[in-house]
């Protein structure tokens, strides 16, 4: 066997809840999200558990505790449809059947979780499916499936509460120099926020400034348009720099938008553009992959749990004190003291 790399996309999980006085909405408790998952694992049929959106489809087919039990593991299925499509033997340009409509070819995509840190470790996928956007989709789509454990939740903890729509999130890792690097500047001349058309939700009440300027253009014959951006334009001076890497912070945490800039001076008086774009962290790691070319399963999860283990953006959330013994089957869970 031969090692190639494989890259890994990074996200963040968090399951918040309201603590009283205000929602933490950074936290991380294990037991909320292995409930779900295995809900609609166990109570979900195959053929209804699927998400079938834009020509996608995406499906989980798998959860369970890793060797090193600090992880989970699983598998999303993903596929493409939609289009009838010839197949073709692409050694000998024989024509060997017709791809239909709803067809797709069957994707396994493996991924694991911290279960520390919520840290979501997923395997890239060829069909370009499984990421931030449509994983956060499917898990609205069974949000049903944590009914159960919320109503437990919410009987047994007096002043913690867990809300239905936002129980679960996936966010986006920056990568590590972009909110470091605006400190770098001297002045800030243009700081910008943007969204991809072709990928936007018009729905969007955080951008629906753009899209009202969107479709005055199109109303104008403006077309082909695929990204509208909106500039701050000022001359930033070095004291209020910091709220402007606050504000990015803040908006990069709303997930509402495709990426964010900024250009100005730095101290040495050089001028400098920096761009944080789709808001993804990649990783590289070196897997064993067989003779047919599919990589060794075992080499690949075992890469994924050392990266984990050696370089998690989110080792901070080690300390955090995870709730735990909710049961569900128990109808008579007592309240908290």
């Amino acid at each position: 066997m031969n090692n190639k790399p494989v890259m890994i996309y990074g996200y963040e999980l968090t399951t918040p809840k309201f603590m009283g006085g205000s929602m933490d909405i950074d936290r991380y408790d294990n037991e909320t999200l292995e409930f779900f998952l295995n809900r609609i694992i166990n109570e979900v049929p195959l053929s209804e558990r699927k998400l079938l959106h834009d020509n996608k489809m995406i499906n989980l087919t798998n959860l369970q505790d890793s060797n090193d039990q600090e992880f989970l593991e699983g598998v999303f299925t993903t596929a493409r449809f939609g289009k009838e499509q010839k197949i073709i033997d692409v050694r000998h340009q024989i024509e060997m059947g017709e791809k239909g409509k709803e067809q797709g070819v069957l994707n396994e995509v493996n991924f694991v979780i911290h279960k520390n840190t919520g840290l979501l470790l997923v395997e890239k996928d060829t069909e370009n499916v499984a990421r931030k956007g449509f994983i956060q989709k499917f898990f609205s789509y069974h949000r049903k499936q944590i009914e159960k454990y919320h109503n437990t939740f919410n009987k047994k903890f007096k002043h913690r509460k867990i809300y239905r729509r936002g129980f679960l999130k996936v966010i986006s890792l920056p990568s590590k120099s972009f909110f470091d690097e605006i400190e770098d500047f001297a002045t800030v001349k243009d700081a910008f926020v943007y969204k991809d058309v072709d990928t936007s939700k018009k729905n969007n009440n955080e951008a629906a400034d753009f899209f009202y300027m969107y479709s005055i253009a199109k109303e104008n014959g403006v077309e082909d348009v695929t990204r509208l951006k909106m500039s701050f334009e000022n001359k930033i001076q070095r004291g209020t720099i910091k709220h402007v890497k606050k504000f990015f912070e803040t908006l990069h945490e709303s997930q509402y938008y495709d990426g964010l800039g900024v250009s100005g001076k730095l101290q040495s008086g050089r001028n400098k553009t920096i761009q944080l774009e789709n808001i993804q962290r990649i990783f590289d790691i070196e897997v064993s992959h067989h003779d047919n070319g599919l990589p060794s399963l075992s080499s690949l999860l075992d890469g994924m749990i050392n990266l984990a283990k050696k370089d998690n953006p989110l080792r901070h959330k080690n300390k955090i004190n995870q709730f735990k013994g909710v049961d569900p089957s128990n109808d008579k869970e007592s309240e908290e003291n």
